[in-house]
């Protein structure tokens, strides 16, 4: 993942403050808190123009994150600089500081990382409108949909699989045109029913692959809950969630182990 591909996540994950806070700790840590100031004002300024969460793909250039850090470096002071000097013993050459501004941007890199989320993410949305949930392992609809349906609340990764075509199921994803609600199955008989019996229900290709079963101790089977109000699913590997959606709101209980995935 490159630095802007990792801002452009970072933003959409944790917004503009929470980028700006990765900044200011990557490069403090290296160069000190009055230049780590300095690149925090000046990712600051150039996200300010930026509306986030962004949407419809990856907002930020390589050139353009370039081009930030190459002015944050010409607005170190005089007086900044000699700190720094003076920190370091009394001497720092050009090469030296090069390699601690390279060193923080490495640093950097890694905490937008973090902020974005872990690799296989499923980031869950909750329809406030139809009270249902939805399911994406895709950045860029995750980013689109944050954009530009105000309705859908994202409340981040829910679980995370590193499952493929060659290792797992597929999880297929239907549509309701009459609920605003997503169904998914990992059965091939229950899609294939779902296609027969319900027209409203339109099919939308593969979401992502889990697993059937668990591949190692870290793996925690998904509950498959049912509204029967609202005709909705919901799917969580959280065990105190499905207890309290039955307990408090009612929802039946469908699997145990819909499938397996490790928890976020």
């Amino acid at each position: 993942m490159t630095v802007a591909h990792a801002l452009d996540d970072a933003v959409t994950s944790a917004g503009k403050g929470g980028v700006a806070d990765a900044v200011n700790a990557a490069f403090t840590n290296e160069l000190g808190a009055d230049i780590g100031l300095v690149f925090e004002n000046a990712f600051t300024s150039f996200l300010s123009g930026f509306d986030v969460p962004p949407g419809g793909g990856e907002t930020f250039g390589g050139g353009q994150v370039r081009t930030v850090l190459e002015n944050a470096i010409n607005s170190i002071s005089d007086a900044q600089y000699q700190v720094l000097v003076a920190a370091s013993g009394g001497e720092l050459g050009i090469s030296a500081m090069s390699g601690m501004i390279n060193t923080s941007s490495n640093q950097l890199i890694y905490a937008l990382r973090d902020l974005a989320g872990p690799e296989g993410a499923v980031y869950r949305f909750f329809n406030s409108e139809s009270g249902s949930h939805f399911y994406t392992t895709s950045v860029e609809e995750r980013d689109d949909i944050a954009a530009n349906l105000p309705h859908m609340a994202l409340e981040g990764p829910s679980f995370i699989t590193d499952a493929y075509s060659s290792t797992g199921t597929a999880l297929h994803r239907f549509y309701n045109t009459l609920t605003d609600a997503h169904f998914f199955t990992t059965s091939a008989d229950e899609k294939a029913y779902v296609e027969d019996s319900f027209p409203q229900f339109v099919y939308e290709g593969v979401a992502t692959y889990v697993y059937a079963d668990p591949t190692g101790t870290s793996d925690q089977g998904v509950f498959r809950l049912y509204n029967e109000d609202t005709g909705t699913h919901l799917f969580t590997a959280s065990e105190a969630e499905a207890a309290n959606v039955q307990n408090v709101l009612g929802w039946k209980l469908e699997s145990v182990n819909a499938f397996y995935v490790e928890l976020a």
